[in-house]
């Protein structure tokens, strides 16, 4: 023994990593070792060996997150027969492979060894003065990865080990499982791709990785990050078996999409508080232009009830029926926010007449004089000289027109033009306004989004559900509309399309 003591005594060894921390275990060490260097710094390991006689590098692979696996290559490179005698943690498997490829004196697993350091330094040391180093020593392959799902299997894919833990996490037996194939455990969900890509990999010797959704025995799920290593024979070069190490991280992923859940649906609850408060704003601007006529012009005739004769009739019935007319407005609003709801659901019932569409679609704007009046728009409603009659609800056919007149007078500049188009196959009500246009042409249907143009959002105008009320009513009535950029306005072109001819 004192022989051994003696050779020992006479060797340097680097203490790297956790190890290196272990200030009693460092104290001790020093008592055996001719020299002793002590480091957890990557680039200051690799010095010491430039500079140094280093017989025995002795410590952990990493370090408080930083691996030291980079620097180890490097070493064994420029010194192959470098003796490095590595304990490995659980959160090391993911360097597994590359960890194995140095091919150290000894691997250890840290949380099982901890106590003996001492013993395995002077083992170490020991051995390395008697030269007989052990590189057959693989039981710490286990201990290190009782954590991971292990198993073993022959070049066809057949199981020929699994660990304790295989058998906890699948639910399967070693009877049951051992010579079978390992697709015992291969989930319908997973596509033939992923199989062709692993067989693709490990059979040309490379290591494959992968999430993959596995199926225990009772038909239950497990979501695993799976590393298959395949191994050679060291003589002939060719494959003899695969170690498949699963890692089971169903938990960590159902907890990951919980907490996305609840972001989720936090974020939806946030954008329908958002919504719903700019919809009641939005929705009370609606209001307050009809509001303001019917206020504005009864006010006028009552305050000249006096002398209401002196009134030119003309002038009496004019504003009679822009009051009727903005009241009509509003109450459109309020009957579009209550049948929303109805329509959404398919609970609306429609009554369908034979009507004319001409008569129809300007009775629209007539009703909507008063909100081109104060946006100082001009209407122009032009048809091709036909008498177009349609078969269709004529009330909510209206409302279809309604908003979409409605958005284009708010986003318009100075006009808006309204054509009358058929012929035997086709009815058409084109309706273009000299906005800015509309970028988003398809999400600008959904409820509560108002259109922008160009690179900058135009002001909000509407209540924002106008558009998806017209998408919801044409789905129901057999229409189609399109929004088109206006080639001669230069703003949005909304095309309402009914076909007569399927």
């Amino acid at each position: 023994m004192k022989h051994i003591f003696y050779e020992a005594n006479q060797l340097s060894a680097l203490i790297i990593g956790d190890i290196a921390q272990d200030e009693d275990f460092v104290g001790l060490a020093r008592n055996i070792c001719k020299s002793l260097h002590v480091s957890v710094s990557a680039p200051q390991i690799q010095k010491m060996v430039l500079e140094s006689k280093i017989d025995l590098i002795f410590g952990t692979l990493s370090c408080q997150g930083v691996s030291y696996l980079k620097v180890l290559q490097e070493i064994k490179q420029i010194n192959p027969k470098m003796e490095v005698i590595l304990f490995l943690k659980v959160a090391d498997v993911d360097y597994l492979y590359d960890a194995l490829a140095l091919k150290c004196s000894r691997y250890l697993y840290m949380k099982e060894e901890e106590e003996h350091l001492f013993k395995h330094f002077k083992d170490g040391l020991d051995v390395i003065s008697h030269k007989d180093i052990f590189l057959k020593d693989t039981q710490y392959f286990n201990v290190l990865i009782e954590s991971s799902v292990v198993s073993q299997s022959d070049i066809k894919g057949n199981v020929t080990y699994i660990n304790d833990n295989f058998t906890k996490v699948t639910g399967y037996t070693k009877e049951e499982i051992l010579g079978k194939n390992h697709r015992i455990l291969r989930h319908p969900a997973n596509g033939p791709e992923i199989f062709k890509d692993m067989w693709g990999t490990i059979t040309q010797g490379k290591v494959w990785r992968e999430r993959v959704l596995n199926k225990n025995k009772d038909g239950s799920d497990f979501w695993a990050d799976t590393i298959i290593i395949p191994f050679k024979d060291e003589k002939s070069g060719e494959i003899i078996q695969y170690i498949a190490i699963r890692r089971d991280i169903t938990q960590m992923l159902e907890e990951r999409r919980a907490i996305q859940a609840r972001e989720i649906k936090a974020n939806e609850q946030t954008k329908l508080s958002e919504a719903k408060d700019s919809f009641l704003i939005l929705f009370t601007h609606e209001l307050k232009t009809p509001l303001n006529a019917i206020i504005n012009f009864s006010q006028y005739l009552y305050k000249n009830m006096h002398r209401i004769e002196e009134i030119p009739k003309e002038k009496r019935i004019h504003l009679l029926e822009q009051i009727y007319k903005s009241a009509s407005m509003m109450l459109e609003n309020v009957t579009s926010i209550l049948d929303l709801s109805k329509l959404r659901n398919h609970k609306i019932n429609y009554t369908y007449t034979l009507f004319n569409l001409k008569e129809s679609i300007q009775d629209v704007i007539d009703k909507h004089e008063a909100l081109a009046l104060e946006n100082k728009k001009e209407i122009v409603f032009q048809d091709d000289g036909s008498e177009s009659y349609i078969s269709s609800d004529e009330f909510r056919f209206k409302q279809i027109i309604a908003n979409i007149l409605s958005n284009a007078i708010k986003y318009g500049n100075s006009s808006v033009e309204v054509f009358l188009l058929s012929d035997k196959d086709k009815i058409e009500i084109i309706v273009e306004d000299d906005g800015k246009g509309i970028s988003d042409k398809e999400g600008v249907f959904e409820l509560y989004e108002q259109s922008a143009g160009g690179n900058t959002n135009m002001e909000k105008k509407g209540t924002g559900i106008g558009l998806n009320f017209v998408k919801l009513l044409c789905a129901d009535l057999g229409f189609s509309c399109v929004i088109e950029d206006s080639l001669s306005l230069g703003g949005a072109k909304f095309i309402v399309t009914k076909k007569l001819k399927d």
